[in-house]
């Protein structure tokens, strides 16, 4: 697998960084660029996973746009749409697929509209209920709510629908970038509050630059009254989004950055981070197309970042390192993203050795004295990134999958690199290894895999039983848990030396060190976690072993020896999969998942 490695710095840095430009700007004038009678050029576009996704989706509905030096050309427009089938792939682009959901319904064609396999898990169902409260034909192709879609509908006959503020503004950003084009005034309720009003801003800022108004009643109701957009010449801007991990290492660092290519008057949201990182106690000045920050360090703090989701990750990561409690809210839009981005950050920080706890829409982060891990990203470019800058303070912090920045950020790693040195190395591992307390599933699902993928299977207590005629419970009963660890650590000294082999490993196995680095050397490690009350349920059913704190109660063991252990499970982790409430079958599919990444 690969795996970034970063090198933790010495002392503080001077640098300066020139930033890439907007994903969100570059994506929205790309749609507007079709909607243009006439070419439109964008210079200096962000060109990345999410913006290729764009433009090959327009293309691929006949829509020209080309990519040259430094330039996206939008050459066709919606006339050029011809009435056909047509497939299209967002790829991993959860703008793409919103905004070209909302422009398939008013261009001739059956469209087919679909993402690789993270995408499709994101939920769309409250833009396919706006726009067929306008009169859109639209129909699930698998699960309801979710992609791929299929789009029959060419026009839009209604005038006014209602929506939920509270999921995706990029939801009410396809609809507003459309509505112009309807033929009549159209007006726009929103349900509650709206998150993430800064985009909104965005979208209605730009539209302005192409000729549109939108009349916008305080994010509460909207009315576009039918207009048209004309060709433009467009400078995309540098994005505050990227510039705010070189920010959060300054700070984090005590050191200087300046960041060209970013204006100081913009709707972009992530603008918010730089004031959340001067109540810390950073200094921030603004020159010509550039911001420069001086770090002072972190600290712990109350903040509500509803306007600025995508930077909580980053902030989780800084408040690891603040001596105290962190507590962010307004942030409930995180669990339906590129992955359920709360509860990656609360297993990913567990691996550092930091406790969390989370609501529906906060995560609290007791920060303190962070160690490096090996973190993984879900396929998930921010966590990535996030992540990565904590790497500039702790020795061993490494990244698996480091590619996925190129979803917005393509040159991250080389940027990054000006700070401290970054080294991508390929880790060959040829065993997996599944970890995790009792009644997990790791002998169920380890068996189920192995069948699958052609591995052989060693479940560590069958081995020593075999190996050493014996039966564990009685061993234990007559000799102590002494005379076992003594035995399994044997045992998983030679199985870590066999290749192509699933080993499950019994659940104290990760209290020895040695163990853990054995296992660690030729395998990638999942730790498979559960509530210790369904935990309890499931070992009632097939008998319970040895105990291990002498509590009568099975989940009153279970809950002692989570304590005990949650900390030397997580450390010793790559991955981590629940299989609380899930069937093996879909824990096996998450898994396989994770091993495509790698």
């Amino acid at each position: 697998m690969k795996i970034a490695n970063i090198v933790p710095i010495r002392r503080p840095f001077d640098i300066t960084v020139k930033i890439p430009a907007s994903k969100s700007n570059t994506n929205r004038v790309l749609l507007l660029g079709a909607l243009c009678d006439g070419p439109v050029r964008l210079i200096n576009p962000l060109i990345s996973d999410d913006t290729k996704a764009m433009a090959s989706c327009l293309n691929e509905l006949g829509i020209r746009v080309t990519t040259e030096e430094k330039e996206f050309v939008v050459d066709g427009s919606i006339s050029d749409v011809k009435d056909k089938p047509y497939k299209l792939n967002a790829d991993l682009s959860g703008i793409t697929i919103r905004f070209i959901t909302a422009l398939a319904c008013i261009v001739p064609g059956q469209q087919t509209i679909t993402g690789e396999h993270g995408l499709n898990r994101r939920p769309i169902g409250d833009l396919v209920d706006a726009l067929r409260s306008l009169g859109a034909d639209i129909k699930y192709l698998d699960k309801e709510g979710f992609p791929p879609l299929r789009v029959d509908s060419s026009s839009l006959s209604g005038s006014g629908l209602e929506m939920s503020g509270a999921t995706s503004s990029q939801f009410l950003s396809a609809l507003l970038m459309i509505s112009p084009l309807l033929g009549k005034k159209i007006h726009i309720k929103i349900r509650g509050k709206q998150i993430s009003t800064p985009y909104i801003d965005m979208t209605i800022k730009v539209m302005k630059r192409f000729g549109v108004s939108v009349a916008n009643d305080d994010y509460q109701s909207y009315e576009i009254n039918p207009q048209e957009y004309h060709n433009h010449v467009y400078h995309v801007n540098g994005d505050f989004s990227s510039a705010s991990y070189f920010f959060a290492a300054a700070a984090l660092n005590e050191s200087k950055v300046t960041v060209d290519n970013l204006r100081r008057v913009t709707k972009q949201a992530d603008k918010e981070f730089l004031k959340i990182l001067g109540d810390m106690g950073s200094k921030v000045e603004y020159g010509k197309s550039k911001v420069m920050l001086r770090g002072a360090g972190v600290k712990p703090m109350k903040v509500n970042m509803e306007k600025c989701p995508d930077q909580a990750m980053t902030l989780a990561v800084l408040a690891a390192f603040a001596d105290g409690e962190t507590t962010i809210d307004g942030i409930s839009s995180l669990r339906i993203k590129e992955t359920e981005r709360i509860i990656a950050l609360e297993h990913e920080l567990a691996k550092m050795g930091i406790r969390t706890a989370s609501t529906e829409d906060s995560l609290t982060i007791y920060g303190g004295r962070p160690k490096g891990a090996i973190i993984d990203t879900y396929g998930d470019h921010r966590i990535a990134m996030a992540f990565a800058i904590a790497g500039t303070r702790l020795e061993g912090q490494r990244i698996i999958n480091p590619g996925v920045v190129n979803k917005t950020f393509p040159s991250f790693w080389e940027k990054l690199a000006k700070i401290t040195p970054v080294e991508t190395i390929d880790i060959k591992k040829s065993n997996i290894v599944l970890i995790g307390m009792r009644g997990t599933g790791k002998s169920t699902l380890g068996r189920i895999i192995a069948k699958k993928i052609g591995m052989d299977f060693v479940d560590t207590d069958d081995f020593i039983e075999k190996k050493n005629n014996m039966n564990i419970k009685k061993a234990v009963e007559a000799k102590g848990w002494a005379y076992f660890r003594k035995l399994e650590n044997e045992a998983i000294k030679t199985l870590s030396s066999k290749k192509n082999t699933i080993i499950s490993t019994g659940g104290g196995a990760v209290l020895d060190p040695k163990n853990v680095q054995n296992l660690r050397k030729n395998g990638v490690v999942f730790m498979l976690q559960a509530d210790p009350g369904v935990l309890a349920q499931r070992i009632r059913a097939y008998g319970r072993l040895p105990s291990l704190t002498g509590h009568d109660s099975v989940q009153k063991e279970l809950e002692e020896v989570w304590r005990d252990r949650r900390e030397k499970y997580f450390a010793s982790a790559d991955f981590i999969i629940d299989t609380s409430g899930i069937s093996p079958n879909k824990v096996v599919s998450g898994i396989m998942e994770k091993l495509e990444t790698i």
